[in-house]
């Protein structure tokens, strides 16, 4: 699922943490398959159009969604386009190309992620040679001797924010999740994101319908499915 950088639910995410000076972002979630990549990517691409240079970093050992490439030629890239020690990551399943870092498959890596003081201290060199870092972290609940505690992560960034799939998740998961952000000294909850991925909108629900009337002409039916996707309320996912 690909989120546009331009959505209106990514602009409050982006403004939200701006304002309150958070240069490091974690996206979590209870499960997995919440959206917690899309939106990273998202917000990411956000910060880029901001002019900010940005880090993606892909710490969801359960799920990752990045893998590093080679660039065959870099040397006509502008410097800031290309930091030091900088590595391009691609989306597995689109073209979108980032600076950032996929998922540790060393051992010895993901151990030193693992340990809250060197997690911070790597988020704080990343900072040295970027505006912002994104992270994606693995789900806070599930819990396994690979994945890097989101609750960790979330610890060592300045803002973090929980995704909660709409219909999916249940009440007592998105409790148990904020009482384990909650153990990070300095974890600062920013915000949840409800995903409606899997909840189809009024109006949309009513385009299909419209879209059955087959001996209406086409004219007819384009109007009347224009006036509806305009209408902010049918808008609002069933």
């Amino acid at each position: 699922m690909s989120i546009p950088a331009t959505h209106a639910e990514i602009e409050e995410l982006y403004l939200n943490a701006e304002l309150k000076q958070c240069r490091s972002i974690s996206i979590t979630a209870c499960n997995s398959q919440e959206g917690t990549s899309s939106i990273a990517q998202a917000l990411t691409e956000r910060y880029l159009l901001a002019g900010h240079k940005t880090l993606l970093v892909d710490l969801n050992l359960y799920h990752p969604s990045l893998m590093s490439i080679e660039l065959s030629d870099v040397s006509s890239l502008s410097p800031e386009l290309t930091p030091q020690n900088s590595h391009w990551v691609q989306d597995k399943h689109s073209p979108k190309v980032f600076l950032g870092v996929s998922a540790p498959s060393d051992p010895r890596t993901r151990l030193l992620y693992k340990d809250p003081t060197n997690l911070r201290q790597q988020v704080a060199e990343w900072l040295t040679q970027y505006d912002r870092v994104v992270i994606d972290t693995s789900p806070i609940l599930n819990v396994n001797q690979n994945n890097i505690p989101a609750h960790c992560v979330a610890n060592a960034c300045d803002g973090t924010y929980l995704v909660v799939l709409s219909g999916v998740t249940l009440t007592n998961q998105v409790a148990d999740a904020v009482q384990a952000l909650q153990e990070g000294t300095h974890t600062h909850l920013l915000g949840t994101v409800l995903n409606y991925r899997d909840q189809p909108s009024l109006a949309s629900e009513i385009c299909r319908e419209i879209d059955r009337l087959g001996w209406l002409p086409s004219k007819i039916t384009s109007w009347a499915k224009k006036k509806v996707v305009s209408n902010r309320f049918l808008s609002l996912p069933i």
